[in-house]
């Protein structure tokens, strides 16, 4: 019967399950615990019994890691899921050229960037009501309104209420520099 003192911990098994889920490796989990790779991988092989003490020093900094990137997924702001490098059309370009680049990187919307300043948008619905009419030749005449754009700390939460109106949200990463976050960056962020 165990005492107050000891009580149950989980199998040693659990030990390269839960490893695994966190992406650690066998040596990021001995430096954290502060034991040697070797013996971490006999503990994960059952090839070593590390005592009562050490077991829950394992499962502790194990559950404070999971506390860890469960608090930073709720936490994560624009700069964590963005892509970094917008790319975008200016306004002087040409339709057929900002339907080159939408076709060749698989985009539904780019923004439009004169000189650092973000003037409007183009999104690939917008180029298949136009079809092949070619009466508009520069994008300054067909561009829509422009995204928001927001602070690399702004929270997902925020970010999602803007992407329920918006195809995109820029990030304002200084020097006249944009990151952008698009519905599928934040699907990803929320598995």
């Amino acid at each position: 019967m165990l005492d107050a003192d000891y009580p149950e911990l989980p199998d040693l098994a659990e030990i390269r399950v839960i490893r695994k889920q966190l992406g650690w490796t066998q040596r990021e989990l001995a430096k954290a615990t502060r034991l040697s790779q070797s013996f971490v991988n006999k503990i994960e092989r059952n090839e070593a019994d590390p005592g009562y003490r050490t077991a829950k020093g394992i499962f502790q900094v194990l559950q404070e890691a999971i506390t860890k990137k469960k608090r930073h997924g709720l936490s994560k702001t624009a700069q964590d899921i963005m892509t970094m490098n917008a790319e975008y059309v200016n306004s002087n370009q040409s339709v057929e050229e900002a339907r080159k680049l939408i076709i060749k990187n698989d985009f539904s919307q780019l923004p439009v960037i004169d000189n650092g300043i973000v003037k409007g948008s183009i999104t690939d619905r917008l180029l298949v009501r136009l079809g092949e009419s070619g009466r508009v030749s520069r994008i300054r005449e067909i561009m829509e309104k422009r995204f928001p754009v927001v602070d690399p700390d702004t929270k997902l939460e925020t970010l999602r209420h803007l992407l329920d109106e918006y195809h995109a949200v820029l990030v304002d990463k200084g020097n006249k520099d944009y990151g952008i976050v698009t519905k599928h960056d934040l699907l990803k962020a929320m598995k």
